[in-house]
């Protein structure tokens, strides 16, 4: 990827809010630079310490961001051409994840998929923030929240996510890996 792979593309930003080793919700989302359009999903603290204790979660975060961010963007593969992933975890480790996931999708591999260190690289902005910051916080705090509280201000695009699902994946990545 270079500056002029930039133009004219459909870029997708995609960042977190809280780390997964730190306590409380954490807010996975992304973003459309053209668009603005946004969709996020939220881990419960509580759902964390379940996964660190029945899979070991906090020995390979990488894997349970690259699962967060394939139940975002599955439906969506239509709407960017490069993805921007914010490096809040080993980006090698995210990416290898993700190739698995969609092993079977031709589309996924026709997309262009980096890190906001190499876009910042590219850019020769040290200082460039993924354009998703801002929409991750939002929902880590709205997304728990009671429903009519949720309506006031940004209207949430919310990906439902559970144990059940984070599991399957978690064991459909080791079963590729071997």
């Amino acid at each position: 990827m270079n500056l002029e792979d930039l133009n004219g593309k459909r870029v997708m930003h995609i960042d977190t809010s809280n780390r997964f080793y730190q306590k409380r919700n954490t807010g996975i989302a992304y973003k459309m630079i053209k668009t603005n359009e946004h969709k996020g999903l939220g881990i419960s603290d509580k759902l964390k310490r379940e996964l660190d204790r029945d899979l070991n979660a906090d020995e390979d975060y990488s894997r349970l961001y690259a699962i967060c961010i394939y139940f975002l963007i599955k439906d969506d593969l239509d709407k960017f051409d490069i993805l921007i992933i914010c490096n809040d975890e080993a980006f090698l480790y995210v990416r290898e994840y993700l190739d698995i996931l969609f092993l079977d999708n031709k589309e996924y591999f026709e997309k262009e998929i980096s890190s906001l260190a190499k876009l910042r690289e590219i850019t020769g902005d040290k200082s460039i923030r993924s354009y998703a910051d801002n929409m991750t916080g939002i929902y880590r705090r709205k997304i728990f929240q009671k429903i009519q509280r949720r309506q006031k201000g940004v209207r949430l695009n919310i990906v439902k996510v559970n144990y059940k699902m984070i599991v399957e994946k978690w064991k459909e990545i080791e079963m590729n890996m071997k």
